[in-house]
């Protein structure tokens, strides 16, 4: 069951983060202020995006097991909790690399909403 959970949180998590991003004033912000990396392929982009909600799928499922937790509220609240992770290091980002702010605030959001589909989804099913 936990493989399934993994699975299904990875996936919708893609998809939420997918239409973030679709979003246009999102999309023109991003694009405003991103430079693309040359050469990386668009599918080797969103290979990376998969595998990402993949490995903190992982961990949310990990930890829940760990910890006895169960319940999508439970999981969610874990989710919001590990979104300090992604916080930080975006405020790195801003801070030492002039990552544009508001870019780091949509990569902030996506996260969020990765973070507590991915533990609202795997919190179900543990």
């Amino acid at each position: 069951m936990i493989i399934l959970a993994i699975v299904l949180a990875t996936v919708v998590s893609f998809i939420a983060s997918a239409a973030l991003y679709a979003v246009p004033p999102v999309s023109a912000l991003i694009a405003r202020t991103s430079t693309p990396r040359p050469g990386l392929p668009v599918l080797a982009q969103m290979a990376s995006v998969v595998l990402r909600s993949l490995i903190v799928s992982c961990l949310v499922a990990g930890l829940m097991a760990a910890a006895g937790w169960h319940g999508a509220g439970t999981g969610s609240l874990l989710g919001l909790a590990l979104c300090t992770l992604p916080f930080v290091l975006l405020m790195g980002g801003v801070v030492h690399e002039n990552t544009a702010l508001s870019a780091a605030a949509i990569h902030l959001l996506d996260w969020v909403l990765k973070l507590t589909i991915i533990g609202a989804i795997v919190g179900s099913f543990v």
